[in-house]
């Protein structure tokens, strides 16, 4: 597994906060002063940086030095590094009162080699010293020297030693998400300066949900892709719990599926894109699917398929048979994977909770179809559910754009 797995961008933070602080004061002799280093070590900083992303980031003048389009793009994300070192800075001094100001510690302000912040990231995720330096394509001695220097910097551990590998203390779960989001921030500064260039690239790395697995989602990803063949799409399936956990740390970058409430929670927003009813699927030659009209009462000994408790889909299940004063089915089956609630339906009498989008083609195919049951008051939000206060990558942006066109056409056409 190579480093960009990871999301681990292969540019100095020194650098970074060099070019920002540049960018912010438009002077180098007034950005040394700040960060106590001399103007030649900034402007030397500038210029390897300069190569690096192969772009000009500054116009040099003899009143100063002001932001290129592409300093600018590239400081508008240093900034957000910045700030996601700081938030884990501050719940650092939390783990250490009385200790040092978080201020005066490279881990937090920059002052740290990527390079000791990858092996971090990558024992964090690996578990294990051995599979941690494999992934990285380093000595074990690289990643215990990182790991020493951290928890001295910091004076605290950041993982206890167990039989088969390591376990990450609570500080360490923290400044892992914090560092990973800040890593995703530089690749994304990366993306954005290639965009203006006129060359559309980058990864996007998307949670989905069972809803939109069938249509929506591969609809968008193949019109983003016959238009930016360049873009690299990764999908990532899972609980909804498992997935918002990844989009909080910038391991992706949204989630598409029906939304939660997320009310109370400052870093997460949601976007409705539609609303969708849920409907009884059956097989095709179903001994009820000739039918004209079918009460849902008439299902209470039905065998069902239906979703997770707790799912948004189930929760409706469950409200429409209190309403109706029907019984929970026993023994239904529960499963989120349209394979296997295929499978069922395809060799049974059973009947499954879905939306009609999520058996599109196998309505196409004639396989499967929608009974004549009308489960009143089972609409949900279909959405996206992103991180606040940050702007997605252009790979990103693009895709979200297809996204919301399909799902206009679909909410149009009365698909939904």
């Amino acid at each position: 597994m190579s480093n960009d797995n990871f999301r681990i961008p292969g540019v100095s933070l020194r650098h970074l906060k060099s070019a920002l602080y540049v960018a912010e004061y438009k002077n180098v002799t007034r950005a040394a002063s700040k960060l106590n280093r001399s103007q030649t070590t900034i402007t030397k900083a500038i210029c390897e940086l300069e190569s690096t992303l192969g772009a000009r980031l500054f116009d040099r003048a003899a009143t100063g030095m002001m932001p290129t389009v592409y300093g600018a793009a590239l400081a508008r994300r240093v900034r957000l590094v910045v700030d996601e070192f700081d938030k884990a800075g501050k719940t650092y001094q939390e783990f250490k009162p009385g200790g040092r100001h978080y201020h005066s510690i490279p881990v937090f302000s920059l002052d740290i080699s990527y390079k000791r912040l990858a092996a971090f990231v990558a024992l964090y995720e690996k578990r294990n010293v051995t599979a941690a330096a494999q992934t990285l394509g380093i000595s074990k001695t690289a990643v215990y020297n990182s790991m020493r220097y951290l928890e001295e910097l910091l004076e605290l551990p950041l993982f206890q030693s167990e039989p088969n590998g390591v376990t990450p203390t609570g500080l360490a779960t923290i400044l892992a998400r914090h560092t990973k989001l800040a890593f995703s921030q530089i690749h994304q500064a990366i993306d954005d300066i290639a965009n203006l260039d006129g060359v559309t690239q980058g990864r996007v790395v998307i949670g989905t949900l069972p809803y939109t697995r069938t249509y929506l989602t591969p609809v968008a990803i193949n019109r983003l892709l016959e238009k930016y063949p360049q873009i690299d799409v990764v999908t990532q399936e899972g609980p909804y719990d498992i997935l918002e956990s990844s989009l909080r740390s910038g391991d992706i970058d949204f989630i598409v599926g029906a939304i939660r409430n997320v009310e109370n929670r400052a870093d997460i927003v949601t976007e409705k894109l539609f609303e969708d009813r849920l409907s009884v699927i059956a097989r095709k030659d179903h001994p009820l699917a000739g039918r004209s009209s079918i009460n849902f009462k008439d299902m209470q000994d039905a065998q069902w398929v239906l979703p997770a408790r707790g799912s948004p889909s189930r929760q409706l299940f469950d409200e429409t048979l209190s309403r109706h004063e029907m019984l929970v089915p026993e023994h239904a089956v529960e499963t989120s994977s349209l394979s296997m609630v295929r499978g069922l339906l395809m060799d049974s009498d059973r009947v499954a909770l879905l939306s009609k989008h999520q058996i599109y083609y196998d309505m196409q195919f004639g396989i499967l179809d929608v009974l004549p049951v009308v489960l009143e008051d089972t609409y949900r939000p279909i959405g996206l559910t992103l991180r606040a206060h940050t702007q997605p990558s252009p790979a990103a942006e693009l895709l979200l754009g297809y996204l919301r066109e399909v799902s206009g056409e679909i909410h149009h056409q009365g698909t939904a």
